[in-house]
């Protein structure tokens, strides 16, 4: 118990640890420098964790050791208990024994006892009936002994449980002043952990802004290297050139001074000699000046030059990014270019082929539609090629209204269609006697439109001339019409059906290319 009293009084730590930073800070800033002082500050803030790290340990060993004694002595209350409490119990069977005892040893005495005994006083000091003694009072007295311990040994065991449940409560306190002061540590030390990386941080920038001045000072005294060995050179060029000139000029003097009367020919001779040197003199001195001038410019155009290379790169990075949007809008456009180049090829078949079965329509009158039970057979017609003469009748007629040779061009283009159309028969009763194959029609889809469109014309012609042939043989055969004219009427309807079903797939295809096409051609002019 000394020990957790002991251990309870341990001295606190400042809360802040501007404390122990206040004479080292006030020192740095007056002594050392901003680097200096920055480690120092650092070396203050680990040896301040190291502090608070071996406090934090020696709470933590003080709080196991305040558990440890708290259990001990709560198995020590939990013992006293059941001993007070198995005390309690044995006094209590012990009375009750020793009066049941009582009543035992009293009950042989009943019998001899007289009858008047109510009316006899017996002394306080006899106790003597028939000649026996009998000890009333000390089995009572021994018992009360007894109880009279029992209840001392429980108030002093109940005293000693309160002062144990009051240290108990002590030390609990005491365990949560100790919790809460660990906390507080661990919260402080969470601050000046925070502190720290800050001011690590404030180091980091102020050593990278040093090393960017280091590099900038030493560019500086390069360049001033530099500019210092150039002026170096210009100074001693122009020393030479004055001491060259002024030695020019005494030898001038001094050759002008003996020679006067000699060269008095020769005088315009040394006038342009020494025009020449003073005009050498100053071009070096015009040389110098723009030398000068040069090293001063460079250190501006080096800025300059720096700056144009930023910008360049710049630009030239945003024309990488242009050339390559450009790119994908060409790759775009071409696309879009080959999407609107199918589609209107495929328009362009889809108008043949409704331009080519409108003249077909108009040149041959459309079937009609299948009746009901035919009436009696007629006479006999004639033979199939004048059934198709009027249209070519008509389109000889047309023809000759526009021309004067009516006769002739009744001729010229009668025997062509003739011989086609006798070809065509000839091919449509091969396929009557080998067997009409009917195909199921699919979907049509955009890439075998020509294919189709070809198929289908060919079966129009083929359907009107399988229809002027099967309506010579119903006139022919009369005898069989009740079961082949039946067959071949179903085969027409089938056929016709087909031919309509492919003429409205035609229709949706031309109108859902044209709104491709409106869709391609908004497209473009969005992306123009």
């Amino acid at each position: 118990m000394d020990f957790l009293f002991s251990c309870c009084h341990l001295p606190c730590f400042p809360a802040d640890g501007n404390d122990l930073l206040s004479p080292t800070s006030s020192d740095g800033e007056t002594d050392l420098s901003s680097d200096d002082g920055g480690d120092i500050e650092c070396k203050i803030l680990e040896k301040q964790r190291n502090v608070a790290y071996q406090k934090l340990s020696e709470l933590e060993e003080v709080s196991n050791q305040l558990l440890k004694e708290i259990n001990v002595l709560e198995i020590q209350f939990q013992t006293e208990r059941c001993c007070r409490e198995n005390a309690e119990s044995l006094a209590v069977k012990v009375s009750n024994e020793n009066k049941v005892l009582k009543r035992r040893s009293m009950m042989p005495l009943i019998s001899e006892l007289p009858e008047n005994l109510f009316d006899l006083s017996l002394d306080a000091d006899d106790h003597l009936i028939c000649g026996d003694v009998v000890d009333l009072g000390h089995e009572d007295n021994n018992e009360e002994n007894l109880l009279l311990e029992s209840q001392a040994k429980i108030t002093a065991l109940q005293a000693s449980v309160d002062g144990l449940l009051a240290e108990k409560l002590q030390l609990e306190q005491q365990v949560e002043d100790l919790t809460t002061e660990q906390n507080h540590l661990r919260e402080q030390l969470a601050l000046e952990i925070a502190e720290k990386e800050a001011l690590l941080r404030k180091i980091n920038k102020q050593n990278k802004t040093i090393n960017k001045i280091k590099r900038v000072s030493q560019m500086v005294t390069e360049e001033f290297t530099e500019m210092s060995q150039k002026l170096e050179l210009e100074q001693d060029l122009r020393q030479q050139a004055e001491v060259v000139a002024h030695q020019m000029l005494v030898e001038k003097t001094e050759y002008h001074g003996q020679n006067m009367v000699e060269m008095d020919g020769k005088d315009s001779g040394i006038q342009l000699q020494l025009q020449e040197a003073l005009e050498q003199i100053s071009h070096i001195n015009t040389t110098m000046s723009d030398i000068h001038r040069y090293y001063q410019s460079q250190g501006k155009e080096r800025m300059d030059a720096m700056e144009e290379s930023r910008i360049l790169s710049e630009l030239r990075n945003k024309l990488e990014m242009s050339e390559r949007e450009k790119k994908t809008l060409e790759t775009q456009l071409f696309e879009a270019n080959k999407c609107v180049a199918q589609l209107q090829t495929e328009v362009n078949q889809i108008q043949e082929t409704q331009s080519f079965g409108a003249m077909t329509k108009e040149l041959s009158a459309p079937p009609p539609p299948p009746l009901p039970p035919p009436p009696p057979p007629p006479p006999p017609p004639p033979p199939p090629p004048p059934l198709s003469t009027p249209a070519i009748n008509f389109q000889d007629f047309l023809r000759s209204r526009r021309k004067d040779g009516v006769s002739k061009t009744e001729q010229n283009n009668s025997t062509p269609l003739l011989n086609m159309k006798a070809k065509a028969v000839d091919e449509m009763m091969e396929r009557i006697k080998k067997g009409i194959v009917l195909r199921p029609v699919m979907k049509i889809q955009e890439e075998d439109t020509c294919w189709k469109d070809q198929k289908s014309q060919n079966r129009k012609s083929a359907i009107l001339e399988l229809k002027g042939m099967l309506d010579n043989m119903k006139r022919r055969d009369s005898s069989k019409r009740g079961t082949s004219r039946r067959v071949e009427n179903s085969e027409l309807l089938l056929v016709l059906q087909r031919r309509r079903r492919v003429m409205a797939g035609n229709s949706e295809q031309s109108s859902t290319l044209q709104g491709k096409l409106t869709f391609v051609l908004s497209s473009l002019f969005v992306c123009n």
